[in-house]
């Protein structure tokens, strides 16, 4: 998409805010490179904040410095290719072809930003046809040294036919660090009768500003499943993924926000039914306390009959400072479509605080029982490893939401 798109054009859109989440100026912004040789510093905080050990990590990427781990060898032994981008776009077409094919720079400033200043810093992943990989590929992005930081991101993915792939991206500021701007530019292709099971865990800090950009395309009868979640303080995030669904294609996105302080979490996810037979459930599970703002958004498009879509969007308010924003949308141009959203927002209901009292829970007790119960949101598909560690930041958030 880029090779039909000016220089000229990309420069002006560095002047085109996003129509969602708080405008940030980029200008008070640089890229910065750390002088690691090695993830020494990080890697503690990695493991304590998104669960990952350090050791099976593929790909880390400490601000925009990347530094290849020995997981991306064994992966190759069975034909998969996981390496930076950059050093992919020097010698593989398939690369070459994939990259802003899906994503024009010209959507916002941060696409834009990001083409021209970053350095095609990211992931590459490729899984060869029929290859049903037996072990989940970690990445991880963290920014380290906050504050007047930005840190580019392009990841691309490439699951061929019939072949299935778990990816898991941690996210992250190290204990202590503040501030900072993270921008990660994301396609993923799923091809015909492949399944692609994407992990997203942020745990960004105060001061921080996060913009994710994500595209997916996936073929016929093809799958995407993802898990995304937020369990941190940040200034404001804004990302609204987009999955594009051909013929009897599946998606199912979940999101589980957990908002606190005094950030804004603009997240959302868009699903466009594009080929009779897809489908596409978008669930949302939201927790806002501590003035926290959050804006919960789906929304799908069906173009073809023969389809089918579901949003569920629910949220907890924790105090009377805080504000959560539902927003389904479900829009058709076609008939013999069969759409549907649920959207609800509440607090702890009483009743049901006194009812397991009366079954010798403590209140405390009561309480992290029905937070967890609302957290929940089964997700096929996701291996046990990568579930453990949803489990602990479930924990995580019901025992900072009791204070």
């Amino acid at each position: 998409m880029a090779r039909a798109v000016s220089r000229e054009e990309i420069l002006q859109a560095l002047n085109k805010p996003s129509p969602l989440g708080p405008d940030v100026d980029l200008a008070v912004y640089k890229a910065f490179r750390p002088p690691l040789q090695d993830g020494v510093g990080v890697e503690e905080s990695i493991q304590k904040k998104v669960g990952v050990t350090p050791d099976r990590l593929s790909y880390l990427q400490v601000g925009e410095t990347v530094i290849a781990k020995a997981m991306a060898e064994k992966f190759r032994s069975i034909g998969v290719i996981v390496e930076p981008l950059n050093r992919a776009l020097k010698e593989n077409k398939l690369a070459q072809e994939l990259s802003w094919r899906l994503i024009d720079p010209r959507t916002d400033k941060y696409t834009a930003h990001t083409y021209l200043y970053g350095s095609e810093a990211g992931y590459f992943v490729y899984v060869p046809p029929g290859v049903k990989v037996p072990w989940p590929v970690y990445t991880c992005l963290s920014l380290f040294t906050g504050y007047e930081e930005v840190q580019h991101a392009h990841n691309v993915v490439y699951v061929d036919e019939g072949a299935e792939v778990v990816v898991t991206t941690g996210c992250l500021v190290p204990h202590g660090t503040r501030g900072g701007l993270h921008i990660g530019v994301s396609e993923f292709y799923v091809a015909s009768g492949a399944k692609l099971v994407f992990t997203m865990l942020h745990s960004w800090g105060e001061g921080t500003h996060v913009r994710p950009r994500t595209v997916v395309r996936v073929e016929e009868g093809g799958q995407y499943i993802s898990y995304y979640a937020i369990y941190s303080p940040v200034a404001s995030i804004q990302t609204e993924p987009k999955v594009y669904l051909a013929r009897g294609a599946h998606a199912k996105m979940v999101s589980v926000i957990a908002g606190t302080g005094n950030g804004v979490y603009d997240i959302g996810g868009v699903a466009v039914l594009e080929d009779r037979g897809s489908s596409a459930e978008l669930i949302s599970r939201v927790l806002a306390s501590r003035g926290a703002k959050v804006y919960s958004r789906g929304n799908i498009e069906a173009r073809t009959g023969g389809t089918k879509g579901h949003i569920e969007c629910l949220g907890l308010l924790m105090d009377n400072s805080s504000n959560i924003n539902a927003i389904p949308t479900l829009s058709s141009s076609a008939q013999e479509v069969e759409l549907t959203h649920e959207a609800a927002i509440g607090m702890i209901a009483g009743e049901k605080i006194e009812y397991l009292m009366s079954k010798g829970f403590s209140e405390e007790e009561a309480r992290a029982l029905l937070i967890r119960g609302f957290l929940s949101a089964e997700v096929s598909g996701i291996p046990e490893s990568v579930r453990v560690e949803i489990e602990r930041i479930v924990d995580y958030v019901v025992r900072h939401a009791l204070g």
